[in-house]
């Protein structure tokens, strides 16, 4: 169950939103609580219509490979990105990736329509349909996501730190930061990472948050620095844009996917 957020930030986030539909764009009331700056973005991120997503990866993580039963192989994932335009409402999803390290490892995913259609190095020009659901980008999961995310920086013991502000683009923004430790992201037990392909085990991660200061407050980005044992470090970096901005998904043609076999 979600970790409900305290009732006088949710009213914070809520009036701002109310507010922004009348004045979309404008300046909102200044924020000073770090808390009051993360929900107010994550209630933003709840009601968004639609965004653009880029996340680049550097550093090294232990990885489970799929070929030869593999596990914690080191691997240097500088280089990794992925970018993603996404429309709740839809919902839909198309999305970009490459992997260097892997051998170049690179795809594209495109979710509509409750189907899936990826197409990867690995399998060659035409597109193999699953069920949405199964995918990699799965728009109906975004946003549950981002409320997990609340849920993690909601729990007892993890201080929120208002830091300086910053540029975001042609926006200015608030930054939060948060040490999180290996008990708070559920990695210091045996299984607690759950299905990730990346070995977390012990790991702790420096999270900072920016959020828009104009109204809604939108979620413009979140660095994620994380520090595993043996001194590995990885850095993932995601910038949010175009929130509610319009988003054109469509299945690509027949001639372009694989047949059922």
């Amino acid at each position: 169950m979600i970790r409900r957020l305290p009732t006088v930030l949710v009213l914070v986030a809520t009036a701002a939103i109310l507010f922004a539909g009348c004045n979309g764009g404008t300046a909102g009331p200044t924020l000073t609580d770090p808390k009051a700056i993360v929900t107010a973005a994550l209630a933003s991120t709840q009601s968004a219509k639609s965004v653009h997503l880029e996340i680049a990866v550097d550093g090294t993580a232990s990885v489970a490979l799929p070929i030869g039963g593999a596990t914690g192989t080191p691997i240097d994932l500088t280089g990794t990105t992925a970018s993603a335009d996404i429309d709740f409402a839809g919902p839909a999803a198309r999305a970009t990736f490459a992997v260097p390290a892997l051998l170049g490892f690179a795809g594209e995913l495109i979710a509509v329509d409750s189907k899936a259609y990826l197409k990867t190095t690995l399998t060659g020009p035409l597109y193999q349909a699953s069920s949405a659901a199964a995918a990699p980008v799965d728009p109906t999961r975004t946003q549950a996501m981002i409320a997990s995310l609340g849920e993690l920086l909601s729990k007892p013991g993890v201080n929120l730190t208002k830091g300086n502000d910053m540029a975001c683009g042609t926006k200015s923004c608030y930054t939060v930061t948060a040490d999180l430790t290996a008990a708070d992201l559920g990695t210091s037990g045996a299984g607690a990472i759950g299905s990730l392909p990346v070995d977390l085990a012990g790991a702790t991660m420096k999270l900072t948050l920016r959020v828009e200061k104009d109204l809604p407050y939108h979620l413009a980005g979140v660095t994620a620095v994380v520090s595993m044992p043996k001194n590995a470090i990885l850095t993932m970096e995601l910038t949010a844009s175009k929130w509610d901005a319009p988003v054109s998904v469509t299945a690509p043609p027949a001639a372009q996917v694989k047949p059922a076999s």
